[in-house]
């Protein structure tokens, strides 16, 4: 729904400009992406900050403006003005009223402005000043002008006669509202849910909206056999969602769910075990792919232990982590950092060991420890790297610790960049880059499909950043370049969102985050449980300048947001989860625990409860029988 909104506001957007919303209405529009919000954010929140404003939040920037942002979305697609955000927030808040100091500015107790609402506010004002349209303002544009105009009902009407909605559950009431009303001038529509669906919830994803559009089908039908879990498999999913629980013979458990002979102690040793059983049953006929290794969140020291391991063990491994940011990719590391060498005017020089990476990277055989000699002979005095030293130029007892094939290169690569233009374009010196030195044998990215990749989302990320920016006066190449450097080193995801069938690496085993493995409704026959203990399985976002469920359409305004409320979410976030796993789980599902979690804790969450009550349950029973 939302690219429709997108296109049909730029078709009619004279339309809209006919309604005077926009300061300058009859400028062409500049369509704003998560991470271009989040540049403008900045430019409205960061002089708050400064006055003294958000003093009581420990949160990252490029977080601050997401969550801002994410009100503002709420508020349109829930469909309540913008402007009752902090009452809505400070009405549902139940804990110690200090807390209020996030919502209330008291500035002087002459506005009693809080200090979000003071932020949307002001961010919408700049947004309709300067005719910027971030996806809240897409979506109250539509529902608000478009799709009430007769001459936009009658043009949108006659492009379609049929409509096919799937994943109904996961979008916010307003998609709900408009497909309500548009199927009534329909020739047929379907529209298919899940009932256990709606895990974009923290996303706006409302399944009790969605389930309203069958009181207005001529025939709602539904389908509830499943063709994926054998029968143990479904013995555990009826257990989940019994009140209370019924109680499960060990057979049938151990069929369905396998857990280790001994737990072991510290993470790493639950690692190598989770690989053993892995290579077992890859030796036992088991295809690499039809085998999923979760956790609620997937660290870098993780994912690179399980496929350092599997890859040993000739394993092929894929990964799948949409949510992991650009610039923590070593390919767009390598590159950016090469960039800001390029770009003096930038006047954000890269450190001794960023720059020592990027060689090593860049040049195979220059290894850290020789790149690290090389630039200790060219940094300033806060140990940055401005410039690139001449091989000619070392003492000769480090120049003769350098092969003379890797010196080559590096002089190769240390020409190009100081004789790049630095007027250029970014998006530009990166191809050129690309395909000038770091494809060519001998260089880091040659024959590396993965690094071209990499190098390509970084380049459309650019391109869509510099999109809505490039309209103002003073935004050359050399200032986009920079303010796409420094954004991305504040922390801004790239602008760019793989589709869901894009996973990293060949088909093998799949490692993968929770949510991202069940929104790939994807089956496989073995899946391993990681983290057991940890509250992720089921606790929301800690988000302390927003609140899904308040802002939210199902919610009684005024209500408060209690302790109960929160346990209530915990308990049905976790069945929801298990049933979404099981269902999608076409043998066995392999518990995984050790007495440390990795981050060194012991963990005794609702997931590790639930699991040992069961086997106890199930080990009595059998006993006693």
């Amino acid at each position: 729904m939302s690219s429709i909104i997108r296109r049909m506001i730029a078709l009619f957007w004279t339309l809209i400009a006919g309604h005077k919303v926009f300061q300058h209405p009859f400028e062409p529009p500049r369509f704003l992406t998560l991470e271009t919000a989040q540049y403008y954010m900045a430019q409205i929140v960061d002089p708050l900050i400064d006055r003294g404003h958000f003093a009581a939040i420990t949160l990252t920037r490029n977080r601050l403006f997401s969550q801002l942002l994410d009100n503002l979305n709420k508020s349109a697609i829930v469909g309540f003005p913008h402007t009752t955000l902090a009452r809505r927030l400070k009405t549902a808040w139940n804990g110690d009223a200090s807390q209020l100091v996030v919502y209330d500015d008291v500035q002087l107790a002459v506005n009693a402005y809080d200090d979000v609402q003071l932020a949307v506010n002001a961010f919408r004002a700049y947004c309709l000043e300067n005719n910027l349209l971030d996806f809240s303002l897409q979506v109250e544009l539509f529902c608000g002008i478009l799709w009430q105009n007769n001459t936009f009902q009658k043009y949108f009407q006659t492009q379609y006669q049929h409509l096919i909605y799937d994943n109904a559950e996961e979008d916010p009431p307003y998609v709900h509202d408009i497909v309500k009303s548009w199927t009534k001038n329909l020739e047929s529509s379907l529209v298919i849910m899940d009932e256990g669906g709606g895990l974009r919830s923290f996303l706006g994803a409302d399944p009790i909206s969605a389930s309203a559009l069958s009181t207005t089908a001529d025939i709602a039908l539904r389908f509830d056999q499943n063709f994926v879990s054998p029968p143990p498999i479904q013995a555990v999913i009826e257990q989940i969602s019994s009140t209370p629980f019924q109680k499960l013979p060990l057979s049938t458990l151990s069929a369905a769910l396998l857990i280790p002979q001994a737990q072991p102690r510290f993470f790493p040793e639950l690692l190598y075990n989770v690989c053993q059983e892995i290579s077992e049953l890859v030796q036992n006929g088991t295809p690499a792919h039809e085998i999923a290794v979760l956790s609620p969140f997937l660290s870098d020291p993780l994912v690179f232990e399980l496929s350092r391991r599997l890859g040993k063990a000739g394993i092929p491994v894929q990964t799948l982590r949409p949510s992991l940011a650009l610039n923590a990719n070593p390919h767009v590391q390598t590159v950016l950092t090469l960039a800001s060498l390029a770009y003096p005017a930038w006047q954000m020089p890269p450190d001794l060991f960023q720059t020592q990476a990027a060689l090593s990277i860049a040049i195979p055989r220059l290894d850290p420890l020789r790149s690290h000699l090389l630039l200790k002979q060219a940094i300033s005095d806060d140990n940055r790297v401005t410039t690139l030293p001449l091989i000619e130029d070392l003492p000769e007892e480090i120049s003769v610790r350098i092969p003379q094939d890797v010196a080559h290169r590096y002089e190769t690569l240390r020409s190009w960049l100081a004789s790049s233009d630095p007027d250029e374009p970014l998006d530009y010196f990166i191809s050129r880059l690309f395909s000038d030195v770091l494809s060519q044998p001998g260089f880091g990215f040659a024959e590396s499909q993965l690094a071209g990749e990499d190098t390509a989302r970084l380049i459309e990320s650019y391109q869509k950043f510099k999109l809505p920016l490039s309209a103002d006066p003073q935004a050359d190449a050399s200032f986009l370049g920079k303010e796409y450097y420094r954004s991305l080193r504040q922390g801004l995801l790239s602008a760019l969102y793989l589709p869901d069938d894009e996973i990293v690496g060949e088909p093998g085993v799949l490692i993968s985050p929770v949510m991202t493995f069940l929104m790939q409704n994807r089956p496989v026959r073995h899946q391993f449980w990681l983290n057991l203990g940890s509250k992720g399985w089921y606790e929301r976002l800690e988000q302390p300048l927003t609140h899904p469920y308040v802002l939210n359409r199902q919610w009684q305004s005024g209500k408060k947001w209690t302790t109960d409320n929160e346990v209530e979410l915990a308990h049905f976030n976790l069945q929801r989860t298990l049933s979404g796993l099981l269902l999608r789980c076409s043998g066995q599902v392999h518990l995984c625990s050790s007495t440390y979690s990795e981050g060194g804790t012991e963990e005794r969450g609702l997931l590790l409860t639930w699991a040992q009550n069961l086997f106890r349950s199930a080990l009595r029973e059998d006993q006693n029988g």
